[in-house]
């Protein structure tokens, strides 16, 4: 048994939890234009873990999606290399046949009038009394402020010669676990709204660019051709790379949804590891150094004979 052999109606049901994951968190972006990049991974994986696990008795095959939420970046040093773990379990009868993962960077675009909010130390450390004592004068709510997104809307939180790059880099070539980027983007491009909403009116347009995925080396590629420091634009990195399909809103890479369905289930992207131990694997789930925050797990299992 290998990846070759899922059903497709299993692929299917994980294309539709992460679409509907994908929806939400682009919906939350365009009604919260500088909503913290953490909070958008906190909504991917609880979208993705509501929805049940799944049983295909005509294929005799089973699928459920499961995270662990290791912590913020505080608490085990700097995370450099990814945020998100999307580890593929592939089991027959309940015995372990197969691993795939993939490590994924979330990075999100920013509106090109109001400045995303960043978590910081005291954030994690003081807790909740962070969203009471917030006694310095702000801007005043009941004054909106227009907001946009375009294709000169820059990925605030990347840059071009960071040390984050060159550890990426150097993470991939020493462990041989792919990184891929996953871009939080509004449903549409352009964009263009007011904050706060008017009577709370919530975005309701349709979702044609949302959340991308593009792999290391495009983004890198990209990187390399601007200066230090500057910051990557939608425009800039929707340029097409090679491997990178061309969907609905662009060519701004994957929609997440395709990208774990048709890449990653299908065996194109991802690194596979067989039932043993194996010393990349043990190096990202048991030392506490670890390069992620968050786990995602999807164990499908078929029966059958062995």
């Amino acid at each position: 048994m290998t990846f070759a052999d899922i059903p497709d109606s299993i692929i299917e049901y994980v294309r539709q939890v992460f679409a509907a994951a994908n929806d939400r968190v682009s919906r939350k972006m365009s009604n919260h234009p500088s909503m913290h990049e953490e909070s958008l991974d906190h909504t991917l994986i609880d979208e993705l873990t509501d929805a049940p696990a799944a049983f295909f008795a005509a294929e005799g095959a089973a699928v459920r999606i499961e995270s662990h939420w290791l912590g913020g970046r505080w608490m085990y040093g700097r995370w450099e290399i990814a945020d998100i773990a999307l580890m593929i379990l592939l089991r027959r009868n309940g015995g372990l046949v197969q691993r795939k993962v993939a490590l994924l960077q979330t990075k999100r675009l920013y509106s090109n009038e109001i400045a995303v909010e960043t978590l910081e130390r005291d954030d994690f450390e003081i807790g909740i009394g962070r969203l009471g004592d917030r006694t310095d004068p702000e801007i005043p709510m009941s004054r909106q402020r227009a907001f946009s997104f375009d294709e000169e809307s820059k990925y605030g939180a990347m840059s071009a010669g960071s040390d984050q790059v060159g550890r990426i880099e150097a993470y991939v070539r020493q462990r041989r676990i792919p990184v891929f980027y996953v871009l939080y983007n509004p449903r549409q491009l352009p964009c263009r709204g007011e904050y706060p909403a008017l009577n709370g009116a919530r975005s309701d347009e349709a979702n044609l660019v949302g959340c991308r995925v593009q792999a290391m080396a495009d983004v890198h590629g990209h990187l390399s051709s601007l200066r230090e420091g500057q910051h990557p634009t939608f425009g800039g990195l929707n340029e097409p790379g090679e491997g990178i399909e061309h969907k609905a809103g662009g060519s701004a890479g994957w929609r997440l949804e395709d990208f774990v369905a048709d890449e990653v289930l299908r065996c194109r992207q991802g690194a596979l590891f067989d039932g043993s131990a194996d010393e990349n694997l043990e190096y990202l789930f048991y030392r506490r150094p670890a390069p992620i925050q968050a786990a995602i797990a999807i164990t499908i299992e078929v029966s059958g004979a062995d």
